[in-house]
């Protein structure tokens, strides 16, 4: 080769390098990345990203915590924080975001990306009517709360968790005759109280009352309502579930679970990955929605459980979405569906996949039936702590049903 051809060979090479730019998108979460399971499968996300986008670097930036506790709000003051973000959601959460401006609106990438077509048609118009027609979240995952119950422990003695609210009571009381806990929560964690009361709620009132209080439509203490806290409060009273739980966090009531000294408790999909990490059984975990007495209310409750934002100081804003883009394909939804750290239900559903534990196959068979209402995440977020405090006083045995629904209905009515 002479010197021409070797000169022109090198300004050919450096052209082409030139239109690969060096790229960093920094970003939140998962939360879990230090586990070696989840570990594996993000990995193999970001290495999968950045091979479609040569010259691209995804650096993920472990979280210390959530919007709950104010850690996702310090990271985007930040001048070096994430360009994209992963977190715990619904819009009690994101509000806190988008009203300090930290965080862009996305609605118009739903038509040009056709993210809407990636998800849900009734959480689309879920998400459009929470901010007068503005969005400025992409559901990650939905959660899917309903009862987790031990399949060998309800082999051994006969059991089945009923139809009606009715027989679901005599169920309890048969568990509680041989001695072990019919219910196991957690209030001291606000999302463990949440979860089951929601879920009561769901069971006593139905998804379209239980929508409109949400909404301020009807009154939490109106009596369609109020049914819910009076049964929470009539577990309490039987020794159902224990007052003594209310010091309880979601840990040590998922102690008491996985050890066999409760029957039954209430979470979502995420609880297969304390159950891994608490050694339990996976195949021996059963799920099922909590019983109703009216006609398909039996159903689990949940509601966007985890979101993808964009900050507004972001560095990287066409990198970001084209992160979200590459986690709405099927390609990278149906890997992590199958994948053994799943823990979530995805935002549409997801034809031909094999979820790695067969409870994972109960709850989207379950949670492919609809979904209710999880207040936690849809109430004002100036409401939530009431709410919460309200349920530990119930499980206390400090205040009765009307009375803490009264107190709620107080609070809604101040906020708005």
């Amino acid at each position: 080769m002479n010197i021409i051809t070797r000169a022109a060979a090198a300004a050919a090479f450096l052209a082409a390098g030139a239109d690969v730019r060096a790229e960093t998108l920094r970003m939140w979460g998962p939360e879990q990345i230090t586990e070696p399971l989840i570990a594996e499968l993000w990995n193999g996300i970001k290495a999968d990203f950045e091979v479609k986008n040569p010259g691209v670097t995804v650096e993920f930036i472990p979280p210390t915590g959530t919007i709950s506790n104010g850690a996702v709000q310090a990271a985007l003051q930040s001048d070096v924080g994430p360009d994209v973000v992963l977190t715990n959601s619904g819009i009690g959460r994101i509000t806190v975001v988008k009203n300090a401006k930290q965080i862009i609106p996305l609605t118009a990438y739903y038509d040009e990306r056709a993210w809407k077509d990636k998800i849900y048609p009734w959480l689309f118009e879920e998400l459009k009517g929470q901010y007068a027609g503005e969005i400025y979240e992409v559901p990650d995952g939905l959660d899917a709360l309903g009862i987790w119950y031990h399949k060998d422990m309800f082999a051994e003695n006969g059991w089945t968790i009923p139809a009606t609210w009715k027989d679901f009571v005599t169920l309890m009381k048969a568990i509680q005759e041989k001695s072990i806990q019919p219910l196991a929560v957690g209030p001291r964690t606000p999302g463990s109280a949440g979860h089951l009361f929601g879920n009561l709620l769901q069971s006593a009132s139905g998804t379209i009352n239980v929508g409109k209080a949400l909404r301020g439509e009807l009154a939490w203490d109106d009596p369609a309502l109020v049914v819910g806290a009076v049964r929470l409060r009539e577990l309490v009273d039987a020794g159902f579930i224990k007052k003594e739980m209310a010091g309880l966090d979601l840990d040590g009531a998922s102690r008491l679970w996985f050890n066999k000294r409760a029957a039954m408790f209430v979470a979502g999909p995420w609880f297969t990955a304390n159950a891994r990490k608490a050694g339990y059984d996976l195949n021996n975990a059963g799920y099922l929605p909590m019983p109703s007495d009216m006609a398909g209310e039996a159903k689990p409750t949940g509601g966007v459980g985890w979101s993808w934002l964009i900050p507004s100081n972001s560095k990287q804003p066409e990198l970001a979405l084209k992160w979200i883009d590459f986690m709405l394909s099927d390609e990278v939804m149906k890997k992590r569906a199958q994948h053994a750290a799943s823990t979530m239900i995805y935002p549409r559903e997801l034809k031909d996949i094999q979820p790695s534990t067969r409870v994972l196959k109960e709850i989207f068979a379950v949670a492919a039936n609809g979904v209710g209402y999880n207040p936690s995440v849809y109430l004002p977020a100036d409401v939530t702590d009431t709410y919460f405090q309200v349920i530990q006083g119930l499980v206390s045995g400090q205040i009765s049903g009307e009375d803490g629904m009264k107190q709620i209905q107080g609070k809604m009515v101040a906020v708005r």
